[in-house]
């Protein structure tokens, strides 16, 4: 037994006569579209895509923050396995509030092969916060060393050496 959907009496062969209508010529304007899009050019990108900073490094919003303490439990130096030795730094410890945003800034290796980290938080002045300790555990990349001595100094102490 053939139905015709020309002369559909059921509801449901209306329904699928009015979806068979739309699809169809939508679907053709649709890859109708896609024949004359043109891909872009990858060979023509000169500019490294931006980005996004990681979490703990400063922004210029920090200005209006009061910077405040963090509590350090754990310091580990990392080195990642590849073919040039790149360095990361795994800190663990906890913030003074939940409200507390942690903050890490590394310095370009001084005279001495120093590697200053430094690890703090900040925190808006009129903020209203619940007093109990927020954890974190965050990797924060050094670089890439291929020769020499270099000593990681956090916060004033120093937590290990790098030696390639």
């Amino acid at each position: 037994m053939k139905r015709r959907l020309s002369n559909a009496s059921n509801p449901m062969d209306m329904i699928i006569q009015n979806l068979i209508r739309i699809c169809i010529p939508l679907g053709c304007i649709l890859l109708s579209a896609c024949i004359g899009a043109k891909s872009p050019d990858l060979g023509t990108h000169t500019t490294p895509p931006e980005s996004t900073p990681a979490p703990w490094e400063p922004t210029s919003g920090d200005k209006d923050l009061v910077r405040g303490e963090v509590f350090l439990d754990k310091t580990d130096i990392v080195i990642l396995e590849s073919d040039i030795p790149n360095f990361v730094l795994r800190i663990s410890g906890a913030l003074p509030t939940p409200c507390h945003t942690i903050r890490v800034v590394v310095s370009e290796t001084d005279d001495n092969n120093n590697i200053q980290v430094e690890v703090y938080s900040l925190s808006d002045p009129d903020g209203i916060c619940v007093q109990v300790l927020e954890p974190f555990e965050i990797i924060v990349p050094l670089g890439v060393y291929t020769s020499g001595e270099y000593q990681v100094v956090v916060n004033g102490k120093e937590i290990g050496e790098i030696k390639p």
